[in-house]
């Protein structure tokens, strides 16, 4: 064999082997920590009902507070049944994954599966500017500097970016488990196109929903975002800020 033979046999093997492995299926595992769904966010990191949090909408950053006293009792309460939480955004998905079959699969996800939560009941709670406004007061008169501690004095200025974000609400549960459509053979994998010219499978397999395992599990959080500003009387208050969708607090939630 001559030496040029030999290079032309050691390309057309290396151009083989480059195809066949542009066409290898790759497997992605998604995370739905703290996923937007249309029951809420998912509560991955077990957060309870009164939780405070200031979000500097400049930076985009957040940061986690006090929890705010909330009733034993929610305001408004649901009768236990089966819940579906569809419209699934904001996964994550691991380092590696290329952006295009990022986009892909995050599609896929949201049109094709759902979490279904048994015994489910939606807990809500009124009154969170006037439960917000009594730890203010009872935290002053302890001698807490909640001024500086919260962020308020700044907070209230009128040209302020920072909000912040009352979890006011759950939806409480016996057990959760995720139902795909679309899925060959009975199993938790869709089938997307993935990088050069091959398939990605979505392995949904492995995400066990952990935090809606368990009886009254705390499976989905709602959230109230909040404007302080002075009052007449010079006093810290608060104003409903609208607009602020599911997926950016979730997305916020992921960065803590």
């Amino acid at each position: 064999m001559t030496k040029g033979t030999a290079l032309r046999k050691v390309l057309l093997i290396s151009l083989l082997t480059t195809a066949l492995l542009g066409c290898q299926s790759q497997v992605i595992t998604p995370s739905f920590e703290y996923a937007s769904t249309s029951l809420g966010v998912y509560n991955s990191g077990l957060l309870n009902v009164g939780q405070l949090f200031v979000w500097d909408t400049r930076d985009n950053t957040l940061t986690r507070l006090d929890e705010i006293p909330f009733p034993s009792t929610p305001t408004s309460k649901t009768n236990p049944t089966t819940l579906v939480a569809s419209n699934i955004s904001s996964v994550g998905f691991s380092a590696g994954v290329d952006s295009a079959v990022k986009v892909t699969a995050s599609a896929a996800i949201r049109d094709n599966v759902s979490i279904q939560v048994q015994n489910g009941s939606r807990e809500e709670y009124g009154s969170t500017i006037t439960l917000l406004s009594n730890e203010i007061n009872r935290k002053k008169s302890a001698g807490e500097d909640v001024d500086t501690g919260w962020l308020l004095r700044k907070a209230a200025e009128p040209d302020s970016s920072l909000r912040y974000i009352l979890i006011r609400g759950m939806v409480i549960s016996d057990k959760a488990e995720l139902l795909a459509k679309n899925t060959g053979g009975g199993e938790l994998v869709l089938v997307i196109p993935g990088g050069k010219g091959g398939k990605a499978k979505v392995d949904l397999s492995k995400e066990a929903l952990a935090s809606c395992t368990g009886p009254r599990s705390p499976c989905f959080l709602s959230f109230r975002v909040l404007k302080a500003y002075y009052n007449a009387s010079g006093n810290y208050d608060f104003e409903p800020v609208p607009g602020v969708s599911t997926s950016q607090v979730a997305d916020l939630l992921k960065t803590m």
